[in-house]
């Protein structure tokens, strides 16, 4: 299904076996409703025949429909991890508090707000969400299916697994052509604290590998048949963007706005914000390495060459 993002179209895949079951559900668009409707077609079914639906995690382009499914009183079962984070007090301000500590300037920062405004942000019938908890098993008509927790692309991030096909329903945790962006988030446990993205995704990474999936379905792309060198490939990507960032620190501390104005030179708008959290993620892994130092001056975070 369609999205404005630069990462392209939202996958969503039917479970076709009884209770026949959706996992993720596009963007909330009507676009996007209209694609959904038409491939549901094709695979023989309509909309009011799903029983369940499973959402991997609380970004728009996946959980968008949600609303919609939930007007026809589908059970919709969502993270939650990511339930917390959605019904958080405040949590708009914490997120722009951390740029803010980033060295984002405070002007940027309420343009790159008001650009986010104009995506649609579905309004949820909370009380109406089933939450999925690491461990919880779905049953089907001759299958089941885990869930298993796995923070990274975002801290309350779930992925789908059938142990006897090893197939997994990666979500936005793997992608076939990017690296998935360790946003910029408040801790869950204190939202005065940073969520150590990065360090939590490449975490999560060795414990998809330790899975073994034969396959992967993720939620851009096309599927991946070869898990193991994709992984081992977005590990040494990050290895080797580290090392770039670290390479790019001195003597004189500069703050993760600037340093992902140098890596990323030509970004704009919402995009500033995934530029911004890609830096800040591999700051942490070079500090965690001894390669930097952090200063505090004046409310901004600012690293150094160690």
């Amino acid at each position: 299904m369609p999205t404005p993002y630069g990462v392209g179209p939202v996958n969503a895949y039917l479970i076709d076996a009884q209770p026949l079951t959706l996992i993720d559900a596009g963007f909330q668009t009507e676009e996007s409703k209209s694609a959904f409707i038409s491939q549901l077609n094709d695979a023989g079914h309509k909309p009011a025949e799903i029983e369940r639906v499973l959402i991997t995690h609380g970004h728009p382009d996946h959980y968008g429909l949600v609303p919609w499914l939930q007007e026809m009183e589908i059970a919709v079962h969502f993270p939650e991890r990511e339930l917390e984070r959605m019904t958080g007090k405040g949590m708009r301000s914490h997120f722009g508090r951390l740029l803010l500590q980033a060295g984002m300037p405070l002007d940027l920062l309420i343009k790159m707000d008001e650009h986010r405004k104009k995506d649609p942000r579905p309004w949820l019938d909370i009380p109406s969400l089933e939450p999925v908890r690491d461990g919880d098993v779905f049953e089907f008509d001759g299958l089941a299916i885990e869930a298993h927790h796995v923070p990274g692309h975002s801290g309350g991030h779930f992925i789908y697994f059938e142990p006897d096909s090893r197939t997994l329903f990666a979500g936005d945790q793997l992608l076939p052509h990017v690296s998935p962006n360790p946003l910029l988030e408040p801790s869950l446990e204190d939202h005065t604290e940073r969520r150590r993205s990065l360090v939590d995704y490449l975490d999560t990474l060795d414990r998809l590998k330790k899975l073994e999936p034969a396959i992967a379905y993720p939620g851009h792309g096309d599927p991946i048949d070869d898990v193991p060198t994709l992984i081992d490939a977005t590990v040494a990507h990050h290895l080797e963007r580290k090392s770039e960032i670290a390479g790019l620190l001195t003597d004189r501390g500069q703050s993760p706005y600037e340093l992902a104005q140098r890596v990323y030179p030509d970004v704009k708008g919402y995009d500033v914000f995934l530029s911004v959290s890609e830096v800040v993620a591999h700051l942490d892994l070079v500090v965690d390495d001894g390669g930097a130092v952090i200063e505090e001056r004046d409310g901004i975070t600012y690293y150094r060459a160690a």
